[in-house]
């Protein structure tokens, strides 16, 4: 029974073994989770880095703490944003310009749904890492309770926050 068991131990482990192994030089394969069809042609979208939903993260608990210099820091320099509404935000200060009055008009809280971190290699061979995202936002109004669910599609270029665009859901109250 002891020599079935070692054998049984010795075919797994070699399997297991087998399974892993890549030819020198041979990189592992992506996993490929959709496509983006944006330049016209399909290209594969990514796995991406479990990092950039960090600094996506993080940066959304500075909106909840109010922290303004956080906000500013973490965005690029060519910050880019689009708003529900359709309203474009050019800049970090125009972005912490944007937050001030919205944070003096109103209470927004976001709690975290899920995040997906994506990466794209577009025709120019340049690396995009995207964060898409679901948040739940309470905010009051005028005294009034208003609860959505934002999707955010959220590009990190070096550690910073690129391009914004959200897309707001309202939460009815009979949900």
């Amino acid at each position: 029974m002891n020599k079935l068991l070692l054998s049984i131990s010795l075919l797994l482990l070699a399997q297991f073994s087998f399974a892993g192994h890549h030819e020198a030089g041979e990189k592992p394969s992506k996993t490929i989770i959709g496509y983006d069809t944006t330049e016209g042609t399909k290209i594969p979208i990514y796995v991406g880095d479990l990092s950039t939903i960090d600094i996506w993260v993080d940066y959304v608990q500075a909106h909840n703490d109010r922290d303004l210099d956080t906000i500013r820091n973490t965005n690029a320099d060519d910050f880019e944003g689009w708003a529900p509404n359709g309203q474009k935000i050019d800049g970090p200060d125009a972005h912490v310009a944007f937050l001030t009055e919205w944070f003096a008009n109103s209470d927004p809280k976001w709690t975290h749904m899920y995040s997906i971190a994506n990466d794209f290699t577009g025709k120019d061979g340049k690396l995009q890492q995207w964060v898409t995202t679901e948040w739940k936002v309470s905010d009051v109004i005028d005294g009034k309770q208003i609860n959505s669910q934002d999707v955010f599609d959220v590009l990190i270029e070096g550690g910073k926050i690129k391009s914004i665009y959200v897309t707001t859901r309202p939460i009815l109250s009979a949900e």
